[in-house]
């Protein structure tokens, strides 16, 4: 096989595959694009004001983020794989009197109110005895600490459809979703993609949710970060036809946004890899309005937001999340933009001021001038000091896998029949 990758045949083919792509799909997103450019740049692209690097603020605050990580393939028993979940919360304190910025916090004070860091999960499920819907929601009910499915559910309602859903028996009532209410009371019932639960699906359900739990620890604590930085997006998978989540990670995470704002704390999602076209067509625009070495910041807006959404992304089902409003931002040219997403219930309620978009804009700046002054630190400049460390602490590499896989299956000898090798391959 080695042979055959390292031919010129095989080159030619990625080169042709790549071309068509590019011709397909770039000619179709320029003209999409050209419909959007004089917008960006004008009313949604804006730099970001800096603090001095030697700031002294009025009030110092703390910030919390959250990482996973994991495998969907620990071992494999027959027809079973067991997943292994990791999950790391790191908290930090600007701190600026002492002039030692964004000190973490004691480990032991962080344990003591959010329990083991990190914390490691284990899950399993028969490939083939339709156990995993079952196994999956018996999993994420141990995982996440809301028990009550009633509390669970009732903010999504009532954030998608203020007007309509106050109350868990508006749910009933409503004309949408009254034929559905039977399906919304165990965490089972929640897992509308029981048809696609495939182990990669499965896993990335699995780390969601042990990320939101994770978060609701911090919420619930003593902490009481002024931020709570999320790795990913507040994509929300909608059930094309019942118009509410497919997955209960939906449901979670608008319990988390409901509990953030009651808390007074900024819930956002930080992304170094998404799905925005054309990122560094607007990076180039950023550039070119505020020159090369420019923090800056766009808003990519929904069809509800004045003006409407932009035509670079109509068809594309999840940009912007439901209930979410991305940013584009970047705070060092040497890397690629990077995502933010910020709960839109929040966002309407702190940074929108109607038919202003001057106070409105003044909002935004301040929330990114917080954000660029936790990305200053020389190890991974550009990108926020608290997540980068939660990536290092529960971030579970090859070595790591391996010592992991050699333990199970050091307890697997000890505990099963060995297994006789049949072929020398």
């Amino acid at each position: 096989m080695l042979d055959k990758i390292l031919t010129d045949n095989f080159r030619r083919l990625v080169e042709y595959t790549i071309k068509d792509i590019h011709n397909e799909q770039d000619r179709r997103d320029e003209e999409e694009f050209a419909k959007d450019e004089l917008r960006i740049k004008e009313d949604l692209l804006d730099s970001v004001e800096t603090y001095p690097s030697d700031v002294v603020l009025d009030e110092d605050f703390i910030v919390a983020a959250i990482d996973g990580s994991g495998s969907d393939n620990l071992v494999t028993l027959d027809d079973i794989r067991v997943h292994i979940i990791s999950t790391a919360t790191s908290i930090l304190y600007t701190n600026t009197r002492e002039g030692s910025f964004f000190d973490p916090i004691d480990g032991l004070r962080i344990e003591n109110q959010l329990g083991e860091q990190p914390h490691l999960d284990l899950h399993w499920h028969s490939g083939v005895r339709g156990d995993a819907k079952q196994k999956l929601s018996e999993s994420l009910a141990n995982i996440y600490p809301q028990k009550d499915i009633a509390e669970l559910i009732l903010p999504f309602f009532m954030d998608f459809k203020p007007d309509e859903i106050e109350s868990l028996q508006d749910i009933g009532k409503s004309s949408r979703y009254s034929h559905y209410i039977s399906e919304l009371k165990s965490m089972s019932s929640l897992i509308t993609r029981a048809q696609i639960l495939t182990n990669p699906i499965v896993h990335e359900e699995l780390r969601a949710v042990s990320e939101y739990a994770a978060a609701r620890g911090v919420l619930t604590s003593e902490i009481n970060p002024k931020y709570l930085l999320l790795d990913g997006a507040m994509s929300v998978f909608m059930h094309f036809v019942r118009q509410y989540p497919s997955m209960p990670s939906g449901f979670m995470l608008r319990e988390l946004s409901k509990l953030a704002r009651e808390n007074g704390v900024v819930l956002c999602a930080v992304s170094k890899n998404h799905t925005i076209p054309f990122a560094h067509r607007i990076a180039g625009m950023a550039k070119e309005k505020f020159g090369d070495t420019a923090k800056w910041f766009c808003q990519l807006p929904c069809s509800e937001d004045p003006g409407g959404g932009l035509h670079i992304y109509e068809d594309r089902t999840y940009i912007p999340p439901k209930l979410a409003v991305p940013y584009l931002y970047s705070f060092s040219g040497d890397n690629r933009p990077s995502r933010i997403d910020f709960d839109r219930i929040w966002w309407l309620e702190n940074i929108f001021v109607k038919d202003n978009p001057k106070a409105t804009r003044k909002n935004e700046k301040l929330i990114f001038r917080d954000l660029e002054f936790m990305a200053r630190d020389a190890r991974w400049y550009g990108y926020p000091v608290p997540l980068a460390l939660a990536h290092q602490s529960c971030k579970l590499g090859y070595e790591d896998l391996r010592i992991a896989r050699e333990i199970t299956g050091d307890i697997l000898k000890q505990t099963t029949e060995p297994l006789r090798a049949d072929f020398n391959l």
